[in-house]
């Protein structure tokens, strides 16, 4: 014989289907899935780039520096610097200022 389902059966049903259908949105298009899994992976790769860039620049900065420091001062480096920043030259020297990266 056929017998109807109880309102509690239905209810049951409904609810595992809602909860199904609440994980499977958040597996594949929420803030957590594996789409956006991928575009993160994908943005860390430019940052970890960017960050290698900013790494070199930062080491030819401290290997400059380091010139310039009291206990170890570079001669050339002072004679750039007097004459980049007091304006003062040698007589009969030509002075070539390239530009820097």
């Amino acid at each position: 014989m056929f017998r109807l389902p109880k309102l509690f059966d239905v209810l049951v049903c409904a609810g595992c289907v809602a909860m199904l259908s609440f994980f499977h949105w958040h597996g594949t298009k929420g803030p957590r899935s594996l789409e956006n899994h991928a575009r993160q992976v994908a943005e860390l790769e430019i940052h970890k780039a960017g960050l290698a860039k900013v790494r070199v620049k930062r080491e030819a900065i401290e290997a400059r520096v380091k010139l310039m420091r009291p206990e170890s001062v570079d001669p050339d480096m002072a004679s750039e610097l007097v004459r980049k920043i007091l304006g003062y030259e040698i007589n009969n020297s030509i002075v070539v200022n390239l530009p820097r990266e």
